[in-house]
C-alpha cells in the first residue's frame, strides 16, 4: 500500500501544478532535477590568423593556421556563476622528434561566469608553431564542471568521450590558449562569456 502511494505522488504533483494552472512543461520541470548546462556541438578545424589592418601601406606577411576549437553550448538556469571547460587535445608528429613519444596531449582550461541562460559559445586554440612542431590533431574532448560538479562531455570523434582516453596520458598544460591569448580576441566578441581572469 505504502509503494503505491510513492508511484502515484508525482502525478499528483503534476495534476497539482496543472489545477494551479502552470503548464505541463513546467510542471515536469519542477518534478525533475534541472540540467544547468548542455554541450549541442564540438568542432574543430584550422584557421588562418586573422588580419588587422593599420595602415594600407603596411607590410602584410603570410598568414599562419591556428587549430580552433568550438564548443555550442545552452543554458538553462537564468544565470549561472561561472562555468570551467576543460579541453583535452591529443596530436599525432608527422615527424617525430628524437626523444619524443609520437603522441602528445594538451590540456588547457577556460572559466566563463556570470552567463546568462540561452546558447552560448566557448573555443579554444592551439599556436600555429606548436601544431606545426607536435603535429596534427587526432581526438578532442571537452569536460564542462559548474559548481564543483561534471554536468557535460563530449569528443570528437563522435562517442569517444565515454572512453574518457585522456586519462591514459600525462597532459602538458600551457601550450591551449583561450581567446584573449590570440588574435581572435575582438573577433565575433559578442558571441563568447566573459572569461574569468586567472591568478596571478
Amino acid at each position: 500500500m505504502k509503494a503505491h502511494v510513492r508511484r502515484a505522488a508525482a502525478p499528483m504533483l503534476i495534476l497539482a501544478l496543472l489545477v494551479a494552472g502552470a503548464p505541463l512543461d513546467q510542471a515536469v520541470a519542477q518534478q525533475a532535477p534541472q540540467v544547468p548546462l548542455l554541450v549541442r556541438k564540438i568542432a574543430g578545424g584550422k584557421v588562418e590568423t586573422p588580419e588587422y589592418q593599420i595602415k594600407k601601406s603596411q607590410f602584410a606577411a603570410r598568414t599562419r593556421q591556428w587549430f580552433q576549437i568550438i564548443v555550442d553550448y545552452d543554458t538553462a538556469p537564468p544565470w549561472l556563476d561561472e562555468a570551467t571547460f576543460t579541453y583535452y587535445v591529443l596530436v599525432r608528429a608527422k615527424n617525430p622528434e628524437p626523444n619524443r613519444p609520437p603522441v602528445t596531449l594538451f590540456k588547457g582550461e577556460v572559466s566563463y561566469i556570470n552567463i546568462e541562460r540561452g546558447r552560448h559559445r566557448s573555443d579554444i586554440y592551439l599556436h600555429p608553431s606548436t601544431v606545426a612542431r607536435f603535429g596534427d590533431v587526432e581526438r578532442m574532448a571537452v569536460l564542462v564542471n559548474v559548481g564543483g560538479r561534471l554536468v557535460a562531455m563530449d569528443g570528437l570523434p563522435a562517442g569517444t568521450a565515454q572512453q574518457r582516453w585522456w586519462e591514459q596520458l600525462a597532459p602538458l598544460d600551457g601550450y591551449l590558449l583561450n581567446r584573449m591569448q590570440t588574435p581572435f580576441a575582438m573577433i565575433n566578441f559578442d558571441d563568447y562569456e566573459a572569461i574569468k581572469p586567472g591568478r596571478n
